[in-house]
């Protein structure tokens, strides 16, 4: 395959600029060494390996694509930042996990506040993305939103320990699910609604989220204590059980 292209970035050229850096597809940006060292542990500690004494025609190549690295140095410079949630979601998924590797401060509370906004949609990935770094509340989150989607879907994302935990969590938490429907359905205390919501669980399980209020409304307030304590359990673990403690 040939190499890309060499282009410069429309954003980052400034003529001052005391470092180049390439990116993966050939879009060299021009930036200040300060600004980057400033904003990054990693650019900071790395400062020694890039100085102005090596020459002008230093080239520092990173593994991230343009769209990343303009994303990710925008949050160096003191100027607006971006708006993410205009980001599509592969190009922040690449931002998110720069802003992890190069440790760049100022970019981790945007980055957080949408990944949570994401994890609707992708849950999956923000799930591989939230286990990688231990982010633990947003994995638990991704991890419950995700028990509905194909195993084969999960199997291309995930990367392989983090698979095995989701399988692990996947099948307790879809066994715990159908015994409690079980019960509930065979105790007779539901109305047609009720019925109704018991019979679209069974069909599929991650809609207990959704009928949440109703399926803890169905739980026995009477009957043998092991029985109560059983329900409250499961229904505790189905709602709030952890992927990651």
């Amino acid at each position: 395959m040939d190499p890309p292209t060499p282009r410069s970035s429309e954003r980052f050229c400034a003529p001052d600029a005391d470092i180049a850096i390439s990116s993966s597809d050939g879009v060299t940006f021009k930036v200040h060494r300060k600004h980057l060292e400033v904003h990054s542990d990693v650019f900071a500690d790395a400062a020694d390996a890039t100085l102005p004494d090596n020459g002008p025609d230093e080239v520092v190549q990173l593994s991230e694509n343009s769209a990343v690295l303009d994303l990710l140095f925008q949050y160096m410079y003191r100027q607006p930042q971006p708006d993410l949630s205009s980001v599509d979601f592969l190009t922040f998924a690449g931002l998110a996990e720069a802003v992890e590797k190069y440790v760049v401060y100022s970019a981790l509370p945007a980055v957080a506040i949408q990944m949570k906004a994401s994890v609707a949609n992708h849950p999956l990935q923000v799930l591989d993305y939230a286990a990688r770094h231990n982010h633990k509340d947003l994995a638990n989150e991704a991890a419950r939103l995700s028990l509905g989607l194909p195993w084969a879907e999960a199997v291309s994302v995930l990367a392989p320990d983090t698979l095995v935990g989701w399988a692990t969590f996947y099948d307790k938490w879809h066994t715990s699910a159908r015994s409690l429907l079980s019960l509930f359905i065979t105790a007779h205390h539901y109305n047609n609604n009720n019925l109704a919501v018991l019979v679209a669980c069974v069909r599929d399980p991650k809609l207990c989220f959704t009928h949440r209020q109703t399926l803890e409304g169905m739980a026995p307030g009477s009957g043998s204590p092991e029985n109560i304590q059983w329900c409250t359990n499961v229904l505790k673990y189905l709602f709030d059980g952890r992927f990651l403690g």
